[in-house]
């Protein structure tokens, strides 16, 4: 009886392919994780240098108008005189547009503030979207 001659063209085993979707599944179950948490992490320092800059504005626009604006008034008031009291003294336009949080929220603005009650409170509410929870973030 003659020996079977192999297909030198031979395909991949089972154990192969199982392999293969085993190693897959670990590279994935190890990266969806760290990529949630880069995502995470990206969205709040986004959200934090925004919120600096929105400090700062609102800074200058003290300096220039001897009062941050009120808290009706708002960041509104980087954008467009505020027709309310106190009626700053030399306006300008600082802002062309208040950005949304990376959540799809408004920026929070609050005078005097409940975190820096001598002067103003600028924050974001956050992955949950609630107000007054630990995951805010603030001015500083």
């Amino acid at each position: 009886m003659k020996p079977l001659k192999r297909n030198p063209i031979a395909a991949f085993t089972l154990i192969e392919i199982m392999l293969v979707i085993i190693i897959v599944v670990a590279l994935m179950a190890v990266l969806i994780p760290n990529l949630k948490n880069a995502l995470t992490d990206s969205k709040n320092g986004t959200a934090e240098m925004y919120i600096t800059r929105l400090a700062g504005n609102l800074s200058m626009y003290e300096l220039k108008n001897g009062s941050p604006p009120s808290t009706e008034q708002g960041l509104k008031a980087l954008m467009e005189m505020p027709a309310s009291e106190p009626r700053p003294r030399r306006w300008s336009k600082i802002e062309d547009k208040i950005e949304l949080d990376p959540w799809g929220m408004e920026y929070r603005y609050e005078f005097p503030g409940r975190r820096n009650p001598k002067s103003f409170d600028v924050y974001s509410c956050g992955p949950d979207r609630q107000a007054n929870t630990e995951d805010d973030l603030w001015n500083k």
